[in-house]
């Protein structure tokens, strides 16, 4: 499979294949090769590289855990809340939608204001997490 893999790739022309399909999609929808790139490159640093250095610096305020498969799911969901809320910031940044970023983190915290209100360690966690994203979001989007 390997030797097959290879003998596709030397004896066709990849790169301009890229380039052909990309110009393809830049006159598709109007928009310039390099704002594709930039966005990918937004995305791609906004998922996973964001995730790792979240979970990095907050390793030290993480509350005691009481139920640790309920905790597992929490963490599963929460990292994919955090993804959602730092695209969805990221795009609205660009659109110079700003006080709709306040839309976004105030769902964020109604969907977790029984916790908060009740576990205090729980919610400074919570807090240094969004505030994390938050700044996460805007640095990126700034950035490219």
């Amino acid at each position: 499979m390997i030797l097959l893999i290879v003998y596709f790739m030397y004896n066709t022309n990849i790169i301009s294949t890229y380039r052909y399909d990309l110009f393809k999609l830049t006159n598709i929808f109007n928009l310039p090769g390099s704002a594709i790139l930039a966005w990918s490159l937004k995305f791609l640093l906004l998922y996973k590289p964001a995730n790792i250095l979240i979970v990095y610096l907050l390793q030290s305020y993480k509350p005691d855990s009481k139920d640790d498969k309920k905790e597992e799911n929490d963490k599963q969901a929460g990292r994919f809340i955090g993804v959602l809320e730092r695209l969805i910031m990221a795009i609205l940044i660009s659109i110079d939608q700003y006080s709709a970023v306040g839309l976004v983190l105030t769902a964020k915290s109604i969907a977790r204001y029984d916790r908060i209100s009740k576990d205090p360690a729980f919610s400074e966690y919570y807090l240094l997490g969004t505030l994390l994203s938050v700044l996460i979001a805007i640095g990126v989007s700034l950035t490219f």
